[in-house]
């Protein structure tokens, strides 16, 4: 019973994830040009069949399954206890996720898109949270999946979106990297000198 009740948490806390990108996407649809407009085709070209492949994966790890683990028994020979401060430690991380995720979303405002690219008079932006790190909202992912593990006993249900969800960012961060200094230069080599990738840079 206890398992099925922090699992439900877990599951509000991932739809708040997408209603707190709500605001993100709209003003990126506003202020989006023509040319930066891609189909889902595009999109996956631009990620590369790997990456696309994974975050569907990571999509339905950290999404449908949780709400097959809540209505079925078909993974219940991978569960494991664990003692109930876990549970709480859970939450606690998933709402720091959810903060991080807002206030990254904020301060990036329209330089923000869902796949690795530069638009069009993308600014560098080092203020906010990205005084203090590059890449929040992979952060704020990464303490998603691992709520995930601590909300969800489960092998299965539990550790499988933590497990893509890092193998996406090791796999990405490299590429994102690559094209800012490509754009950015020695201004972006700097910045990286001053902030950590995923965690603030201790001076």
């Amino acid at each position: 019973m206890k398992t099925a009740v922090f699992a439900l948490f877990y599951l509000a806390g991932a739809i708040g994830a997408y209603i707190l990108r709500i605001p993100s996407l709209k003003l990126n649809a506003r202020a989006q040009k023509p040319e930066e407009r891609m189909s889902q085709k595009q999109r996956m070209q631009k990620e590369g069949t790997l990456l696309s492949v994974l975050m569907i994966f990571w999509f339905l790890a950290a999404q449908v399954l949780p709400i097959l683990y809540l209505t079925t028994n078909w993974f219940a020979r991978f569960d494991f206890r664990l003692p109930d401060v876990f549970y709480y430690a859970g939450l606690v991380i998933f709402g720091a996720a959810l903060w991080l995720l807002r206030r990254a979303h904020n301060d990036l405002a329209r330089s923000w898109s869902a796949v690795v690219q530069i638009k069009r008079d993308q600014q560098l932006i080092t203020e906010g949270i990205y005084a203090h790190m590059r890449h929040p909202i992979y952060s704020a992912h990464l303490l998603w999946g691992a709520a995930q593990v601590l909300l969800i006993h489960n092998w299965f249900c539990g550790f499988l979106g933590f497990a893509l969800i890092v193998t996406i960012m090791v796999l990405r961060i490299p590429r994102e990297e690559k094209l800012l200094l490509n754009q950015y230069g020695e201004a972006y080599r700097s910045y990286m000198q001053s902030t950590g990738a995923l965690i603030p840079r201790c001076r």
